[in-house]
Order: C-alpha cells, then structure tokens, then sequence
C-alpha cells in the first residue's frame, strides 16, 4: 500500500487515490471521510479525537479495505 493517503475536506474521491477498490468500498471511506470533517465541524468530535481517528484508526480502516482490494485482485 502507498505510504500515505489524502483524508480531510480537500482530499480527493477514494475511488481516485486506490482505483482498486470496489465501488461501495470507495464509497464508504468518502463518507467516513466527510462524516469526520462534519462531526469537527459542528463540534460533536475534539480536535484531539480528530486526530486520533485520523491518525490511528482511519488509516487502519483504509489499509484494511485496500489490503482486501488487493488480495482480491491476485
């Protein structure tokens, strides 16, 4: 899997930055993606739980769909 991935309100589509994963996969990593910045933004998650997720579980999330992407395509 590549080093990094964009995540936030400018990042590009899932479906961009990991060709290989599914539709509904690509999906849903958007809207987690976007669901992040929304709860940020109406004060419903702290900047540091923003970066908690954004730093340890979101990757794992994404690296997990990616990483099932993959093995799927051998």
């Amino acid at each position: 899997m590549q080093e990094t991935f964009e995540q936030g309100w400018a990042a590009l589509p899932f479906k961009e930055q990991f060709p290989e994963l599914t539709e509904a996969a690509a999906k849903n990593m958007d809207d987690c993606n976007a669901a992040i910045t929304n709860l940020l933004m109406n004060d419903l998650l702290t900047v540091s739980q923003v970066e908690a997720i954004r730093q340890k579980r979101f990757p794992k999330l994404v690296a997990k769909e990616v990483r099932k992407a993959r093995e799927g395509n051998k």
